[in-house]
């Protein structure tokens, strides 16, 4: 992104502590499926840019195997190419029955310990779980008249999980080495370590767990056309909490694993997957007419990617990048992750300030519209030409 943040992004976990079995064969049902000009057109294009994951592939005279390591010794799969130049898997981006919506973050007794809380004097205290949660609602009211059927992730402040930090003590005690903490005096390295170990608990259950946890219920219980992660951004503070004046948008879709990640093999395995079950499609025509609505009514600028930002853009539209993160690679099928807006940016402080209400009132001077309705609005209109209405085939 080239800039420092205030909230790091929950989702862009590399890790996921309960991650999918490694089971392969879940991908036998693609075999022969695609060809491998689209195969390696959306690898290039979308996934892998960066062609990381080729240490990992051997390509056959019709097949691709991908292999854990790059020594090429241990195979993991082997996929069989189709002879056809089409593909016979596609999906129809005009075809949204089925819509999640994922409020970001859980908000409430969890939003200081999730690091999505800030409080300026005796202002509104601003919770990112609860501006996502409000937007959602408005915007499933929206979905539901356009005829949609349409699902929430969560609908209140308490983890989809059942999971709470404790339950990751062992495991962060493991993960927190003395060694880290060798150069300060001992009642120093006993204190630092304690507190890292309660950090990384805490990070494993509202990070991992709650992602993993929001996944399994949208794969198992939900199963979506399509789901929409609903975040808002920020910009990091400085020591005096001052308000800032940039103020941006991005969309995501998933893509861009980075050569780190391609070393789990898990990740291997869910780039395949997003790959062959035609993902990819549905997400950039949702993503790109998401986006160009949604820069039509905040009037806010694209975000800036540099060379090492973790992101790629893709597509045409200036406000679309592809980005590997936990919430859009563990999901089943098309996914969009939004973040309009910079939280601590001095209008968008203000337009939270005021809470959700009808019509418009004086921000600066100028009158606006609740900044929860613009962002549910936004989406919604964005999202409702794409809708096939319940009961139509």
């Amino acid at each position: 992104m080239g800039r420092a943040r205030l909230l790091t992004l929950l989702a862009a976990v590399t890790c996921c502590t309960a991650s999918y079995a490694t089971d392969w064969s879940a991908l036998e049902r693609y075999q022969q499926t695609i060809s491998r000009a689209e195969f390696e057109g959306l690898l290039a294009g979308v996934y892998c840019p960066s062609a990381a994951l080729t240490n990992y592939l051997t390509f056959g005279t019709n097949s691709v195997t991908v292999f854990s390591s790059p020594e090429r010794t241990d195979a993991l799969f082997t996929l069989r190419f189709s002879s056809a130049a089409s593909s016979p898997i596609s999906h129809s981006p005009w075809s949204l029955k089925r819509i999640a919506l994922d409020p970001g973050h859980i908000g409430g007794e969890w939003a200081r310990m999730e690091e999505r809380f800030f409080q300026r004097g005796k202002d509104r205290p601003v919770q990112e779980a609860v501006l996502t949660l409000t937007a959602a609602r408005l915007l499933k009211a929206r979905l539901e008249a356009a005829g949609a059927e349409v699902f929430l992730t969560k609908d209140n402040f308490q983890p989809v999980t059942d999971k709470r930090p404790e339950d990751f003590r062992a495991q962060a005690e493991q993960e927190t080495p003395l060694i880290r903490f060798d150069t300060f005096p001992p009642l120093d390295r006993e204190a630092a370590r304690a507190d890292a170990v309660r950090k990384r608990a805490e990070i494993l259950f509202y990070r991992s767990s709650e992602i993993a946890a929001r996944a399994k219920l949208l794969n198992e219980e939900i199963k979506p056309d399509l789901t929409i992660c609903l975040h808002v951004n920020a910009v990091e503070w400085d020591e005096c909490q001052s308000l800032v004046d940039d103020n941006r948008l991005v969309v995501f879709v998933h893509g861009d694993y980075l050569a780190s990640e391609l070393k789990d093999d898990d990740q291997k395995l869910r780039l395949f997957s997003k790959l062959l079950d035609r993902s990819h499609p549905v997400e950039q025509a949702v993503a790109e007419a998401v986006a160009t609505a949604m820069a039509s009514a905040t009037k806010l600028p694209p975000v800036e990617y540099g060379p090492a930002g973790g992101a790629i853009h893709v597509g045409d539209n200036p406000y679309v990048f592809a980005r590997n993160l936990a919430a859009n690679r563990l999901v089943n099928g098309p996914v969009v992750f939004l973040e309009p807006y910079y939280m601590n940016n001095r209008v968008v402080y203000e337009r939270i300030q005021l809470g959700d209400y009808e019509g418009t009132r004086d921000v600066n001077g100028t009158p606006m519209k609740s900044i929860f309705r613009e962002y549910a609005d936004s989406v919604a209109d964005g999202l409702e030409k794409l809708i096939v209405p319940r009961g139509k085939p």
